[in-house]
């Protein structure tokens, strides 16, 4: 997450997306996150209520860069592979963009104590589930299809299948995207 502004508020951004990424939520500390930035830490409480506040600030705006590179999928032309061609752009994201993934499910992580977290989960979900909808908008589904729940299910295996690649460098990525694919052609297909 590097931007050209060098101001104060986005240096704290970037610095504690950094160590987040690195340290995770529980491990990083504002003391840290300052060093990071170069500034006092008393200038994260000015900017941010709490280190959670933070977290958010960066989440919502990689969820904007996420949803930015997702928007590419609607340039690709409907054809006999345009499953696939969607489907490899959240699994090469899964390369590009390690941390952003890191600290999203740092966030589930934050939601399952905290109402705010709660929320923040709800509102990512719903963009993601919303993302495959729109794609699934372009393709001349069968109306007996329940586009809303395939959204669903397409979206958290997304995310399921970062979180094992996370997890597991060793998970053949690629394989697991290509039987999601077939899946979904499948049964698409057969309504």
């Amino acid at each position: 997450m590097k931007r050209a502004t060098g101001d104060t508020k986005n240096k704290i951004i970037d610095a504690a997306y950094q160590v987040l990424a690195e340290q995770g939520f529980e491990k990083a500390s504002t003391k840290e996150i300052a060093k990071q930035a170069g500034i006092s830490q008393g200038l994260i409480n000015y900017y941010f209520s709490s280190k959670e506040d933070l977290m958010f600030e960066i989440f919502h705006l990689e969820s904007t860069r996420y949803i930015e590179e997702m928007n590419k999928i609607s340039e690709i032309p409907l054809n006999e592979n345009f499953i696939r061609q969607a489907l490899a752009v959240p699994k090469n994201m899964v390369h590009q963009y390690p941390d952003w993934h890191r600290l999203r499910f740092e966030l589930f992580a934050i939601g399952l104590r905290s109402e705010a977290g709660r929320k923040e989960i709800q509102q990512s979900l719903e963009a993601g589930k919303q993302q495959v909808l729109k794609s699934l908008n372009l393709l001349p589904i069968n109306e007996s299809i329940n586009k809303q729940a395939l959204a669903s299910i397409i979206n958290i295996t997304i995310d399921g299948l970062a979180l094992e690649q996370m997890a597991d460098p060793d998970f053949d990525i690629d394989a697991a995207y290509l039987t999601l694919i077939e899946l979904i052609e499948t049964y698409l297909l057969k309504r």
